[in-house]
């Protein structure tokens, strides 16, 4: 089991292209894959290495058949291959496991846009995970980063993992905001 979590230590190390750990009694309890990577992909910057290095985009309809499915971070870490919503709970559930306050951000505008981040906040400021593309906005509002994302965007949502969809958790409207 030691030799086990160590290699899963190792591998999350260079896959987040940073130093391997050193060896201590705790790795024997790192648990899943997913807990091994939050150990050495412990800052922003690790967690968008990762995923550049480790996860290829695909649309869903590819994918599974269907045009939307959202995978738990698991079955992303299996598949290597997802959308945007799949990066972003992924990136989410990294974030979160380093203290850091983040969070699921769906966009949708005109002509059908929709698009999926991770946002994360840092000295209360919003920044965004963007696939594997870490910006550090530091935007004042969900507004200003909804507008650097899409300058034509009619609504936002916090949202969830719900079974293979996204939940909307917090709705936002343009319109309420620019009154």
């Amino acid at each position: 089991m030691f030799f086990k979590v160590l290699s899963a230590m190792v591998l999350a190390a260079v896959l987040c292209g940073v130093t391997a750990p050193q060896v201590s009694s705790d790795m024997v309890y790192a648990g899943s894959p997913l807990e091994s990577i939050a150990r050495v992909c412990v800052t922003p910057e690790q967690v968008a290495r990762f995923l550049h290095n480790n996860v290829v985009f695909q649309d869903d309809l590819s994918l599974f058949g269907q045009a939307d499915y959202w995978q738990a971070p698991e079955e992303l870490l299996v598949r290597r291959r997802g959308d945007c919503e799949d990066y972003a709970l992924l990136a989410r559930d990294l974030l979160s496991r380093q203290g850091v306050e983040a969070f699921v951000f769906s966009l949708y505008g005109e002509g059908g846009y929709a698009h999926t981040v991770c946002v994360f906040v840092e000295g209360g400021r919003y920044s965004v995970m963007n696939q594997d593309r870490l910006v550090r906005l530091r935007a004042g509002s969900l507004k200003e980063l909804a507008d650097w994302l899409y300058p034509r965007w009619r609504w936002g949502a916090v949202a969830e993992r719900q079974g293979h969809r996204g939940r909307a958790i917090r709705v936002i409207h343009r319109w309420e905001l620019e009154r």
